[in-house]
């Protein structure tokens, strides 16, 4: 009986010790910052990831309907 006790009691401070552990630790994580630039949509203001950006000229937007719908706006 003694040596289950001593099993259980480990168990129970090990599961302790993961449970502060990971406690501990959310908050250290760091989010990876993106060094890509985000660049406003000149139709609705959104900011959309370069790489996704459609340009015109010096404008860029978000999707093909906010530059046609700029592009007609504009008479450009």
């Amino acid at each position: 009986m003694g040596l289950i006790r001593l099993i259980i009691l480990a168990l129970l401070v090990y599961l302790v010790w993961r449970l502060i552990k990971t406690v501990t630790s959310r908050g250290s994580k760091s989010v990876p910052q993106s060094t890509e630039r985000m660049l406003r949509c000149a139709h609705c203001g959104v900011y959309v990831p370069e790489h996704l950006a459609l340009p015109h000229k010096t404008h860029h937007f978000c999707s093909h309907e906010h530059r046609q719908a700029w592009l007609e706006q504009q008479g450009d």
